[in-house]
């Protein structure tokens, strides 16, 4: 506010004497002007007028504002002067022989005099006008007075406005950086609660809150993430140290308790690799740049990958419904990834019908794909939990599996980093279908 202030002042009184700059130069030329002028008609008269043909009221007429006429010889000595009864003066002999305007004080009082040479048959000598400059002085000194009253009253209402609108403006900032750290102080759980009149600060407040809540989400995520991977290796570890302690007991010397040990030893360490694999498959999927592919043959590549099933899983039916020509722009590995994903899941929740349907389509804006079994469902209200991280169902059932959990939300990564879309519809105890769409380009 003061800076406001201090701005504002001066460029006030920049421009105000500016004004009083330009006024006063306007106004002396004014004066000299007439002084010129009175000079001319003088100059004029006495060069066309017998001297003693000229008469006082000649010369009043001549005269403006005040001012005073003398007649001088050629060598200097003065002749007449009008009013003839003023006597407070005396114009040095330097400055008629040197016609121009120059200054002069009479009796405190400022003039300018304007000398002119005649040379006529009526006259050789001077003329000097005496002009008076205190109507000049007078104006100017107003014309301050005035500037300084307006500037004061400027700056004073400009103050009083200025700090009521800084205040209207700090007082929601102040508010805003107090809540600030009453958010730092309390961690994410905490939001603004603040509103104003100022849009632009009502802004930053529901910014900053939509900002707090991806920080919270991101968090929560993260913790769950370590959480869950934690776990996740404990188990295996904790398994694979237990045999390994049981080897060096005694089963160094039983051969049945060696292989069992070392068997199920390798088992898990398998499963560790596999947990590690897909957590960097998942990692280089959030980090996927998009890349220029070429369009692929989507039915081909369901027909390959549903013949390499059937060669794993002979015990199973695998059906397929593929209409069209289905083209899209995606690499190659990654869509034999999401199939094989999307397959192998199916197959271990249809241990008992062993049914497991594949359609793909051509829609007005989409290209659909659908994976279907007829095993044990997903709850209701579990369907959408499936694509988290190290989410499943029934978590004790699905490590006998050798599911990590991992599955379904590096698929989904994977469709997502390529534009298309994937949802899932269940039933308990009569089946599953994965839905999977990419837009048409």
């Amino acid at each position: 506010m003061r800076l406001a202030i201090l701005i504002i002042t001066g460029s006030f009184i920049m421009f105000s004497t500016f004004l009083i700059y330009a006024t006063s130069i306007y106004l002396k030329d004014l004066q000299y002007r007439a002084a010129d002028r009175s000079a001319v008609e003088l100059h004029s008269l006495y060069s066309t007028t017998p001297i003693n043909a000229i008469t006082e009221r000649d010369i009043y007429t001549s005269l403006y504002d005040n001012q005073k006429f003398v007649l001088f010889t050629m060598s200097g000595e003065e002749v007449y002067r009008w009013p003839s009864k003023d006597q407070s003066y005396n114009v040095p002999r330097e400055q008629i022989i040197n016609p121009d305007f120059y200054p002069m004080e009479i009796n405190d009082k400022k003039y300018i005099v304007k000398t002119v040479m005649i040379e006529s048959e009526y006259w050789n000598g001077y003329i000097a006008i005496i002009h008076p400059m205190q109507e000049y002085y007078t104006i100017l000194q107003m014309i301050i007075i005035i500037a300084t009253i307006i500037a004061f009253m400027s700056i004073s209402v400009t103050s009083v406005i200025s700090y009521f609108i800084s205040g209207q403006m700090v007082r929601p900032i102040y508010r805003f950086t107090k809540q600030l750290q009453y958010v730092e102080n309390n961690g994410f759980s905490e939001r603004l609660d603040l509103r104003t009149n100022l849009s632009e600060i009502d802004y930053m407040v529901v910014s900053f809150n939509k900002m707090m809540d991806t920080l919270e989400e991101s968090f929560n995520q993260q913790k769950q993430f370590v959480e869950d991977a934690s776990h996740e290796l404990r188990t295996p570890l904790q398994i694979v140290q237990g045999h390994l302690n049981l080897i060096n007991r005694w089963g160094k010397n039983d051969k049945a308790v060696l292989e069992e040990s070392l068997q199920i030893s390798i088992d898990e360490m398998g499963r560790i690799t596999k947990l590690i694999e897909e957590l960097l498959e998942l990692t280089k999927n959030e980090n996927k740049q998009k890349l220029v592919l070429e369009p692929i043959d989507l039915n081909n590549e369901i027909l390959s990958r549903v013949n390499a099933m059937r060669q794993l899983h002979p015990s199973y039916t695998f059906t397929t419904d593929l209409k069209d020509d289905l083209y899209y722009a995606i690499s190659q590995h990654q869509f034999e990834q999401i199939l094989v994903i999307f397959l192998d899941n199916a197959v271990k929740y249809d241990n008992k019908n062993k049914s497991i349907h594949i359609v793909s389509k051509q829609m007005s804006n989409k290209i659909k794909i659908e994976i279907s079994d007829k095993g044990v469902g997903i709850p209701k209200e579990e369907v959408n939990k499936v694509f988290d991280r190290f989410y499943r169902v029934d978590k004790s059932r699905s490590r006998e599996l050798g599911g990590n959990g991992l599955g379904l939300s590096i698929a989904k990564k994977i469709i997502e980093a390529n534009g298309g879309n994937v949802y899932i519809t269940s039933k308990i105890n009569e089946g599953t279908t994965i839905h999977i769409e990419f837009p048409l380009k």
